[in-house]
């Protein structure tokens, strides 16, 4: 299940307060609040292209797809008032540091389309898989959850694709973002274990879907140094 709750540090986001609505806000105030915001922050209708209204506008998409579904939100509130290191299972949740691209996170993110430069089966020839996942033996013999990032494409909820003079999507109907997905390692995984994903059969949520077919991750166990500086 897609759970994109924490920022760089590890830390939940409250996206209660980057859409500036309350705890109890109903469905209609969430749209209203997603598209005011989209308006004010998106580069093609602001006509700014600064980093920081870029990662506005990705919050913005993110807390609105969390919000909007309610079992997502559901689960969400229980984690933002819980702020739990761990999963109902017990599994412990890694930070994003434990996480290394086969390409930066940045070229991922920004490009939506993981480089074009860089074809998948010449990434698979060079590094093996697309992401790496580092968890050391505790973990590894505990159980661990890590939420990998993703581009994807987000259904325009102002137009729909019925508007090709939409301000939010020129009437493409699809706003490009990034998706999480929730990978679990389960315990006593072996080192250097990979993992295939079918991105096809696999939506973030009814609104999203990713831009890549398949994903390949390689889990790998290393020691107490890579602990003390990781955790």
């Amino acid at each position: 299940m897609n759970k994109p709750y924490c920022d760089d540090k590890g830390n939940i986001i409250d996206f209660y307060e980057i859409l500036n609505i309350p705890y109890k806000a109903e469905k209609e105030l969430i749209r209203s609040a997603f598209c005011n915001l989209i308006k004010i922050y998106h580069p093609d209708i602001s006509g700014k292209n600064a980093d920081e209204d870029k990662k506005k506008v990705d919050l913005i998409i993110k807390g609105y797809k969390l919000l909007i579904d309610d079992e997502l939100r559901k689960d969400y509130n229980s984690k933002l008032l819980s702020k739990s290191r761990f999963s109902s299972d017990g599994y412990v949740y890694l930070p994003k540091n434990r996480i290394k691209y086969s390409i930066s996170l940045k070229d991922l993110l920004t490009t939506r389309l993981l480089n074009k430069k860089i074809k998948r089966k010449e990434r698979m020839r060079a590094f093996g898989q697309d992401v790496e996942i580092f968890v050391t033996p505790k973990e590894s013999e505990k159980g661990a959850v890590a939420f990998v990032e993703l581009p994807s494409r987000m259904d325009c909820h102002v137009c729909y694709g019925e508007d090709k003079y939409c301000h939010v999507c020129n009437g493409v109907g699809r706003i490009p973002t990034a998706s999480h997905i929730e990978v679990k390692i389960h315990p006593y995984t072996q080192n250097g274990s990979t993992v295939d994903i079918d991105l096809m059969k696999l939506r973030p949520d009814r609104f999203t879907s990713f831009t890549m077919k398949s994903l390949r991750i390689k889990i790998t166990i290393i020691g107490k140094a890579f602990q003390k500086e990781g955790t």
